[in-house]
């Protein structure tokens, strides 16, 4: 039950990140770089009277019908809670700070910005193994009918998104749009690479007697599984035990902290995983 509501926790404060992304940035530079938000401000651009939030929502439930008829109904609860929590601090901020200038005349750093916040929210979206629906179910009914894999679906529905933009705002705001499309892909990339990091680490204990401490600790403390075998020093040619294992980022700070009290001396590398499966890990969707 707690897991459950720290996911819903997640998703809520990664739409807030996404909204503000969209309202503070992007929305006044009417940068329209793709998804249901690039699409809420062109439209935006056409009928200023209507709040952004509520072309977003709007849009948002459009989407929703429309991917229920082509895709059936395997939308969760989550994307839902995505995307009314963005739609819903979008119109609190409407009513907070009803008109927003741009918070810099440099339109790349309006974009950078914009993208850290989108990026970053979406990521831990996906991360809670939902999604902030939009282009998103667009992107699949493409895949579907056309057998185009799911990341080419959604840049071609994102870049229709900026072609709309281009024939509104001009050829400028267009491209500063698609550079937008590349940029948030990419830092979303990279978030979910940080999110999802594993811990292999490599331990050579000093003295043999201090094999068996660390290696139960692993198992019992830790709760995670080990292997161990023997290698030979290329200089020394004496014969050590080697212990390997995969942690989180929790467990590699305390299983570090455990050998540097026990074995000032021990060798130890570690590698960053971005993808681990089995022995209580699954792999990232």
């Amino acid at each position: 039950m707690k897991h459950q509501i720290m996911t819903y926790v997640k998703i809520v404060l990664g739409s807030i990140a996404v909204a503000i992304g969209i309202y503070f940035f992007w929305a006044p530079a009417q940068f329209a770089a793709g998804g249901i938000s690039g699409l809420a401000i062109v439209l935006q651009s056409v009928v200023p009277q209507i709040p952004i939030s509520v072309l977003v929502f709007g849009l948002d439930i459009l989407m929703f019908l429309v991917g229920f008829i082509a895709l059936g109904a395997g939308f969760g609860i989550k994307s839902m809670t995505s995307s009314l929590s963005i739609a819903l601090t979008m119109r609190i901020f409407e009513h907070l700070i009803p008109k927003v200038n741009m918070l810099s005349r440099d339109h790349l750093v309006i974009l950078i910005f914009g993208a850290l916040f989108i990026a970053f929210g979406q990521a831990v979206i996906f991360n809670q193994e939902a999604s902030s629906g939009g282009t998103d179910i667009i992107a699949k009914i493409i895949s579907k009918y056309t057998h185009l894999n799911i990341a080419t679906s959604l840049l071609i529905a994102d870049m229709a998104v900026v072609l709309l933009a281009i024939s509104q705002f001009g050829v400028e705001k267009g491209l500063y749009a698609a550079l937008g499309v590349l940029i948030t892909t990419t830092l979303i990339d990279y978030f979910i690479s940080g999110f999802s990091v594993e811990k292999y680490m490599v331990i050579i204990p000093s003295e043999e007697s201090l094999v068996q401490p660390i290696t139960v600790y692993i198992l019992e403390e830790l709760g995670r599984g080990a292997t161990k075998y023997n290698a030979e020093g290329a200089y020394s040619n004496k014969r050590k035990s080697v212990i390997t294992t995969v942690v989180d980022r929790g467990e590699f700070i305390r299983l570090k902290e455990y050998v540097g009290q026990i074995d000032k001396n021990a060798f130890v590398t570690v590698q960053n995983l971005h993808e681990v499966m089995g022995e209580g890990f699954k792999l990232k969707s």
